[in-house]
């Protein structure tokens, strides 16, 4: 008998019983390296376990001790190759590395060839820029964008604008001028913006700004956080007499009288006015059954005032005390969606009404037919050599005769 066989041949045997059976069941999934804070990780997956038995993947930060942060299962049904998807949110996540694994609830040991186990690297850099133009702004078809760049060199940066995940602005580049960005973007509708700014080095930071007509805002926006002191009970007296406390309530605008007129106007076709009067200060007074704005100006090259000042069906006031004998008015609601009729008073107005120089003044062309082109001046014909003439001819013919 070969003794040197039988001695390999039992120690093959007992390394197989010490290491235990082989198992022919993987496992494996599969991540992106790296994701932008606020999207979504997508885990794709396969394995072959056999039912029953549900496969977690567990997705957790990876530090000293790795917290998890979500857990997700997928039940196994059915023999043979089962494959799936899930995803993990990272919303308001920390940037760093986390981990994604494969865990067999019934504990089964995957083959050496599995892929349990996925490392994502979250990437955000918002730090570098401070969005530095109003973060709820009013809704007038524009959005304003300002931010400021920390130590960025270049001269441009990649902009992308979503609204509701649908794209309606880039990805494009914008000009950076020392370190700043100035962008003024038409919008068609209020609602919320975000913006995600990115650069050769790859993602930056996302960052949102709210568009709202302002009467939807008043009731709501974000109301200002205030310590309330804790104040001592006091013990009243059940024969004192309980009173309610008035409350203050914002005085009406009260109606004006004077020269008036009444035009139809909507926000695609403001109303333009001129306002003569030879006495100031003029108090002009602009009211209707919606929300109204209106623009004024004291000469046609200067500056126009906008006053917005009331809610609702409130009239908007203003009081003119310069020296000027005209005043220029445009005249329009606040809803994009209006079309109403509006009031505009002048209490010592000479007269108001819908001009073309009041348009011209505002930059548009005529539009009212109040102001006729101006044709040459014509030199009147002098009636003294038609009468010579008228005497002449009556001469020659009774001579004649």
């Amino acid at each position: 008998m070969n003794f040197n066989h039988l001695k390999t041949t039992t120690a093959v045997f007992l390394l197989i019983l010490m290491c235990g059976p082989v198992s022919a069941y993987y496992l494996s999934i599969e991540a992106p390296a790296q994701v932008k804070v606020g999207e979504s990780i997508l885990v794709t997956g396969s394995t072959n376990t056999p039912p029953p038995d549900k496969i977690d993947i567990v997705f957790s930060h990876s530090l000293n001790v790795p917290l998890e942060i979500d857990r997700q299962s997928i039940q196994i049904t059915e023999k043979g190759d089962t494959f799936f998807n899930v995803t993990f949110k990272t919303d308001g996540l920390d940037k760093g590395n986390y981990k994604i694994e494969g865990l067999s609830q019934s504990q089964r040991v995957f083959s050496a060839g599995s892929r349990s186990i996925r490392v994502v690297k979250l990437i955000d850099r918002s730090d570098m820029i401070t969005i530095t133009s109003p973060v709820w702004q009013e809704f007038e078809k524009i959005l304003l964008i300002e931010a400021k760049i920390s130590g960025y060199s270049e001269n441009a940066i990649q902009m992308e604008v979503t609204k509701d995940r649908e794209t309606i602005f880039g990805p494009e580049s914008i000009p950076v001028s020392g370190g700043r960005v100035r962008y003024e973007m038409p919008i068609k509708s209020p609602g919320n913006y975000d913006i995600s700014f990115s650069d050769y080095d790859g993602f930056i930071g996302r960052y949102s700004i709210t568009s709202e007509e302002r009467d939807h805002y008043r009731f709501t926006g974000p109301a200002d956080d205030h310590d309330i002191a804790d104040e001592p009970v006091k013990k009243t007296d059940v024969s004192d007499t309980i009173k309610p406390t008035p409350t203050d309530t914002p005085a009406r605008p009260e109606m004006i009288s004077g020269i008036t007129a009444e035009v139809d106007v909507s926000r695609d076709n403001p109303a333009y006015l001129l306002v003569t009067t030879d006495k100031t200060p003029v108090v002009i007074q602009v009211s209707g059954d919606t929300d109204l704005v209106f623009e004024y100006k004291l000469s046609a090259a200067g500056a126009a005032i906008k006053v917005n000042e009331e809610m609702g069906t409130a009239p908007e006031t203003v009081t003119i005390k310069d020296s000027v004998s005209e005043i220029y008015l445009k005249v329009y609601p606040y809803s994009f969606k209006a079309s109403e009729k509006a009031t505009i008073t002048a209490d010592t107005a000479s007269s108001v009404g819908l001009s073309d120089k009041a348009a011209k003044a505002f930059g548009l062309p005529p539009r009212y037919g109040d102001q006729p082109e101006e044709k040459g001046a014509e030199t009147p014909l002098s009636i003294l050599p038609v009468l010579l003439g008228v005497i002449l001819g009556i001469m020659v013919f009774i001579k004649r005769s």
